[in-house]
């Protein structure tokens, strides 16, 4: 009996890296604000809401495309951790004066809490660092589904909010940016200070 010849190999890593890179694009922190921020939309007027997707999605995500445009980052995901070092710290400067900015605004709780969030995060990535290089985008997307489950509550959204989650830990596993230990760790640093700041919020 005639066989079919089995796909290559190589074509089939060519697609399941481009998925990967296609959800690590998709579910960047800086697109992960835009979803954070529009998702608490009810607990804020459209100016601390815009001010938020603004400061915490645009700008970055403008300012980072410009530094790789011009040459001056290697890649949008720095791919070794001494790299990594001086942008995190940088952004949680910029995360900060974000903050600051939404609660002049007189922004609700929750609002302050999702700025918060990536605050800490970055701030404690950039700690962690200097010796491991945990996920970012693990931290990021972690983050952003723990604070809204927090005030979303829990039921469906559960579900609805674990599946970003699950797609970035694979696509950055896929990718072999990390270790399964970096991604799993990275999600519990998201969930964690998300839970901590939603409850501080209330």
């Amino acid at each position: 009996m005639d066989l079919q010849p089995e796909r290559p190999a190589a074509e089939t890593v060519f697609w399941d890296m481009k998925l990967a890179t296609w959800v690590s694009h998709l579910l960047n922190p800086a697109l992960v604000a835009w979803g954070l921020f529009g998702g608490l939309s009810p607990w804020g007027g459209w100016v601390e809401v815009g001010a938020g997707i603004l400061f915490f999605g645009v700008l970055p995500g403008v300012i980072l495309s410009y530094m790789r445009y011009r040459g001056r980052v290697p890649a949008l995901y720095l791919p070794q951790r001494e790299q990594r070092h001086g942008m995190l710290l940088w952004g949680s400067v910029w995360y900060g004066a974000g903050w600051a900015l939404l609660w002049a605004l007189d922004a609700s709780g929750p609002l302050l809490a999702a700025g918060a969030v990536f605050g800490v995060n970055a701030l404690a990535v950039w700690v962690i660092n200097r010796w491991w290089k945990i996920s970012i985008h693990a931290t990021g997307v972690a983050g952003g589904a723990g604070m809204l489950h927090f005030f979303w509550g829990p039921g469906w959204a559960s579900l609805v909010l674990a599946l970003p989650l699950l797609a970035v830990m694979w696509a950055r596993l896929r990718l072999q940016a990390h270790t399964p230990a970096q991604v799993v760790a990275g999600a519990l640093l998201g969930v964690t200070s998300a839970t901590a700041l939603a409850a501080w919020a209330v």
